[in-house]
């Protein structure tokens, strides 16, 4: 179903996406920007402060454009998808409250495609921004960074693997809520909100497990930095100790996107079974 709406919409999400990049992009390369408006102020170069000014306007441009123009473009799309669904839905002869369920769980495809994709280009455009900056850096702590990828791949895969079990059994639930809510006793209705609960608590359980994990990665993370820093031969200026520092959070910012987009898309991977179908 993604690849369909990105298909009919591409050129609309082009658009919005290279907005959204653009200003990603210009807020990255602040760090760096101030740590050489750091280091030429201190030199008496007060012209430096100049990279501040431009990066600045280079992010506020595109960011404001992307604010407006996006509101425009996943209203629409969404507006186009749950249409599609209905139709889809009253072909396969599903009764109405399991439509109207369908054309609900439907909206996370819209929110997938405005907020999760640029969740996602950000982690992109961090993680390379941010292991180029420190390669030019700190080069030693680029490749800590890159050594972390492969216990990140093994949290990611249990993660991806727990996140489908139990996006089917939530949506299992969701999709007869409407027929429970109009036809169910109080008793069932009550059971039913109970066992939702259950599926959200083990969902952010798993969630907040894989998160803990990539954190003690983090810590060796900073720990490595740290010593880094104190026993260099020769002592680093203090800009670029800030950038340092600044794109070691940035590349962990970019890490911790990851729980969350996981979950979204075993969220979304079982719902395309679903349409799927419903429209066979």
């Amino acid at each position: 179903m993604l690849l369909e709406l990105a298909r009919v919409h591409r050129g609309r999400l082009s658009t919005a996406y290279c907005l959204t990049a653009s200003g990603m992009i210009a807020a990255l390369l602040y760090p760096l920007a101030t740590g050489f408006a750091i280091n030429g102020v201190l030199a008496g170069q007060y012209e430096a402060v100049l990279w501040l000014v431009g990066c600045h306007a280079a992010q506020l441009i595109p960011t404001v454009a992307s604010k407006r123009y996006d509101t425009r473009v996943f209203t629409r799309i969404y507006g186009a998808l749950a249409s599609s669904v209905v139709a889809r839905s009253r072909t396969a002869g599903l009764d109405p409250a399991r439509v109207a369920a369908r054309v609900a769980l439907s909206r996370e495809y819209t929110v997938f495609l405005e907020e999760d994709v640029p969740r996602v280009l950000y982690a992109f455009i961090a993680l390379t921004v941010s292991l180029s900056a420190l390669l030019f850096l700190e080069p030693l702590l680029a490749v800590v960074c890159i050594a972390l990828g492969g216990p990140l791949f093994l949290v990611s895969s249990w993660l991806g693997r727990r996140s489908a079990v139990l996006n089917k059994g939530l949506n299992n639930r969701l999709e007869h809520e409407v027929r429970l809510l109009s036809n169910g006793n109080e008793n069932r209705v009550r059971r039913h909100f109970e066992a939702l609960a259950g599926w959200r608590i083990k969902l952010s359980d798993a969630e907040a497990t894989a998160f803990g994990m990539m954190e003690m990665l983090v810590i060796v993370l900073f720990v490595v930095a740290l010593w880094q820093v104190g026993t260099a031969q020769e002592r680093p200026q203090a800009g670029d100790v800030f950038a340092m520092f600044s794109y070691l959070w940035r590349f962990v910012e970019s890490l911790d996107q990851a729980p969350i987009l996981i979950q979204k898309s075993a969220k979304l991977r079982d719902l395309d079974r679903r349409l799927a179908s419903a429209a066979a």
